[in-house]
């Protein structure tokens, strides 16, 4: 057996990750084995959602109220009943106000555990009416994130990228364990970034970024005051500010002692604790922007005290452990901050709880999923769009550049779309069209500083179409529809001259011409001739194309009139498909032996002499997610591209790495995760996912910049561009969330259940529930318990005709393949059913084992 020191070298000598057997992969310790699947990889505790044995029982119960008035409540325990006065506590529940809410009294009560706390709002009438789930529990437990995996294989940023294999992402995939937090993030330190406070009137200049201590990026600017008295600007919110003297040390933020959360887990609402661990002292912040154009944010602050900083005039209550307290608040009362929260986490609950219910044994990424939806809604100002996440540097009023970034634009869209929020975005998709194209069909965003790629419009007529077979609202699909046609007209213009200048056998011959990305194209160079003819400029646009043709048959069984159209734009896709068909395997040919033998995919037609080890960063980061993203159905060119990136070792926590620094542009890794999870093995997908939401974002408060430096990355953290927030970075947990629960095959009738669900969601006593998923079979919803004894129970709720076939994945906790279906017919580990089992049921019950 090899050396693993002697193998890795080889690796990054070699870089050809992708033609040696992982199962040489071994580690000293008895980490790992020489056979794959023989370790488990090292774990920690995911800190932000961790209950202990008892605590989320301990959470789920508030006390029950007799009485309640201003003064505290009379509590009701069994038979008996006592008063509680605001400050005291109850089992462990303490009573912070007594407040007037829509003309009831309402008490509101905290608790906080381990890593976690609940806020209540308990009436006497109705009992418990809110329960909030806060990410901050013993302020005492707060620390940087637990690195465990073994040294040599931990994830560490270098001075300089080397291309060279993906060590920490082969220690997770060669193991006998699926990637999830607890694996993924014991490989290396967490991104820290900042917190959003905002609301969905005010947009993106009203809104906060806080930083790590809680204290505000942006400063209290009055222009009165700034003109006599500049030295006094501060922060519009310093928790320091709240502090009980001048003994500030004392809760002073040493760097990873924070722990950055979402109220609620995904609303837009901070809750920022802060440990100081030389003096065992600590506090916590909680900031919330109320509803209003002009709102104004409020705050509380709760502080610790050490007992020989106690003072008469003090007000304080002490926890389980006998540690003092104070609380504050900033711009209001008790009663205001509490009312504004529970205004808060009833909206966005709500949101999510009527569109789309889920429940997952991974609650946190569940939450990161809504929380990037939530994060991008908060930033529009109205229906006018954006590219950043909050105020920052992409941040241009009036619109222009990035804010009307096409690409932003089609992820948001579809984001919601598949969260069964079409209807809501419909309004934002209608006005991005009728403001932000022009007349010739192009993107007003093309004419200003950069020129964005035609394989956008392909995107946009898809997400017309997924949006028309989500609702099937031929009201809306017709209002969009004239200005569709001219955005077809306008990538149909550049097809058609392709055609014309090319004869049939050359491989430009029916492609797309324009620019590949926006940081390559020129306004003022904006011409056949100024870029190679991408492929996936061209496939981009089939797709869009084959997509849009669809909806106009679905729609004209309904409105004839649009027939005539159905059938133009079916017979487009159609040439384009063997136009672009024909070009590839002209290009496939004439490639060079080294491209051949390493099977790797061409970007163009001139691409067909490289070596095989080279790989341009927007070639990684932007071309070949675009090709991924169109999904043209031949897997051959998909694992060529992901051979390609492997070869080249430009690879890392199975995420793209940009260029010779260690950072991923991840604005667009949808593309990496929507080709991940059409493959068999899903585990490499959910590397990418989690790789994700553990390197390129904060774990808590879910801030993503477009190009992250990871690990250890931070907002703030090199160009300024590149820390910003932005709409794409935060949605790619929606995505892939989304994906790996339903996936609709794009050109198969086949639906897939759970398809990269991972192995511990099926462990006994486990559920996974999805209500109101929107497919383009119609709106479904499941649930899969796990039984003892290896058995799982699945229930379907299907429409009344749900024309495809159901694939529903199970993967044991054990590893070993499931054998028995009650119904449909059990093949690796999934259980199919076809169109005809579905046809006549409304429910269906499955038993597997």
């Amino acid at each position: 057996m090899i050396e693993r020191r002697s193998f890795l070298k080889l690796l990054a000598a070699a870089g050809l990750t992708s033609t040696l057997d992982p199962t040489l992969l071994h580690a000293e310790a008895a980490h790992l084995s020489g056979r794959k699947g023989a370790y488990a990889p090292e774990n920690i505790v995911n800190e932000y959602y961790e209950f202990l044995p008892g605590e989320r029982a301990a959470l789920a119960t508030a006390p029950s109220l007799k009485k309640a008035n201003s003064m505290g409540v009379q509590l009701r325990t069994g038979a008996s009943s006592h008063t509680l006065s605001v400050g005291e506590t109850v089992d462990g529940w303490r009573l912070l106000a007594v407040v007037d809410m829509n003309g009831t009294t309402t008490a509101v009560f905290e608790k906080h555990v381990t890593h976690r706390g609940a806020i209540a709002f308990v009436t006497a009438e109705e009992g418990t009416i809110g329960m909030i789930p806060t990410g901050i529990g013993d302020l005492a437990k707060i620390r940087p994130r637990q690195i465990t995996a073994p040294a040599d294989v931990q994830l560490r940023r270098r001075a300089r990228y080397v291309p060279g294999a993906d060590v920490p992402g082969e220690y997770i995939l060669n193991s006998n364990d699926d990637p999830c937090y607890e694996n993924v993030a014991a490989l290396g330190p967490e991104f820290i970034g900042w917190t959003l406070v905002a609301n969905e009137q005010s947009g993106p200049m009203r809104s906060l970024f806080l930083e790590p201590d809680g204290t505000s990026r942006e400063l209290n600017n009055d222009p009165p005051q700034a003109s006599w008295a500049p030295d006094e600007l501060s922060s519009i919110f310093d928790p320091k500010d709240f502090f009980p003297n001048d003994n500030v040390y004392l809760w002073k933020y040493e760097k990873g002692f924070s722990k950055r959360t979402l109220v609620g887990g995904f609303c837009p609402a901070a809750d920022i604790g802060v440990w100081n661990e030389q003096h065992q002292c600590g506090y916590e912040a909680m900031v919330l922007l109320p509803e209003g154009v002009d709102a104004r944010p409020i705050a509380r602050v709760r502080i610790m005290i050490p007992e020989d900083q106690i003072t008469p005039e003090m007000h304080i209550y002490r926890d389980a452990q006998n540690r003092a307290f104070i609380d504050r608040y900033a711009n209001g009362s008790a009663h205001s901050f509490f009312s504004a929260l529970a205004g808060i986490w009833n909206r966005w609950n709500t949101f999510f709880e009527e569109s789309m219910p889920v429940t997952i044994p991974d609650e946190w990424l569940r939450d990161s999923a809504r929380a990037g939806i939530m994060l991008s809604r908060c930033s529009y100002r109205g229906l006018e769009p954006t590219y950043q996440i909050g105020e920052g540097a992409y941040t241009k009023i009036p619109e222009r550049s990035h804010a009307l970034f096409p690409v932003a634009q089609y992820e948001f869209i579809w984001a919601q779309q598949l969260w069964n929020l079409t209807a809501s975005s419909d309004e934002y998709f209608q006005f991005y069209l009728d403001k932000y194209v022009l007349p010739d069909g192009n993107f007003l965003y093309n004419v200003q500083d950069q020129v964005e790629a035609p394989l956008n419009v392909g995107l946009f007529l898809a997400n017309s179409a997924r949006g028309y077979f989500y609702r099937r609202d031929l009201k809306v699909f017709l209002e969009r529809l004239p200005i569709l046609r001219r955005m077809t007209d306008y990538v149909l213009h550049r097809y058609e001259y392709s055609k014309q200048r090319y004869a049939p056998n050359d491989p430009h011959y029916g492609l797309i011409w324009g620019s590949p990305e926006a940081d390559l194209g020129d306004p003022l160079n904006d011409y056949p001739n100024s870029h190679p003819f991408y492929y996936q400029n061209a496939a981009g646009v089939w797709r869009g194309m084959h997509d849009h043709a669809l909806a106009l048959t679905a729609a004209a069984v309904v409105d004839p009139t649009l027939a005539t159209e159905a059938t133009r734009f079916t017979a487009i896709a159609a040439e384009m498909r063997t136009n672009i068909q024909r070009s590839l395997a002209t290009t496939l040919a004439a490639m060079s032996p080294a491209m051949k033998t390493a099977e790797i995919t061409p970007f163009t037609p001139e691409d067909t002499n490289r070596d095989p080890k080279h790989l341009l960063s927007y070639e990684n980061h932007r071309f070949m997610q675009d090709w991924f993203l169109a999904d043209w159905g031949d897997q051959a060119l998909d694992l060529g591209h992901l051979k390609h990136r492997s070869i080249a070792g430009m690879e890392l926590v199975g995420l793209h790495i940009d260029g010779g620094e260690q950072r991923t542009s991840n604005f667009m890794e949808h593309g990496t995760l929507a080709v991940k999870i059409r493959q068999d093995d899903y585990r490499s997908f959910l590397l990418t996912l989690y790789g994700l939401v553990c390197y390129t974002a904060d774990s808590g408060n879910r801030y993503s910049p477009e190009d992250a430096l990871i690990p250890r990355g931070y907002a703030g953290e090199g160009n300024k561009y590149g820390w910003s927030a932005v709409v794409n970075s935060v949605l790619q947990p929606a995505l892939g969330l989304r994906w790996l629960l339903c996936y609709e095959e794009s050109d198969a009738d086949v639906c897939h259940l759970q398809k990269a669900a991972p192995k511990h969601w099926f462990r006994e006593g486990e559920r996974i529930a999805v209500e109101r998923c929107p497919t383009r079979f119609g709106t479904v919803g499941w649930k899969t318990e796990s039984l003892a004894n290896r058995q799982w129970r699945v229930t379907l709720n299907l429409p009344e005709k749900f024309d495809c076939t159901l694939k529903i994945h199970i993967h044991p906790s054990d590893g070993q393949a499931i054998t028995t279906a009650s119904v449909g017919q059990v093949e690796k580990n999934c259980v199919t059913l076809g169109s005809g089992i579905l046809a006549s049921q409304r429910t269906v019950e499955i038993r597997i084992g």
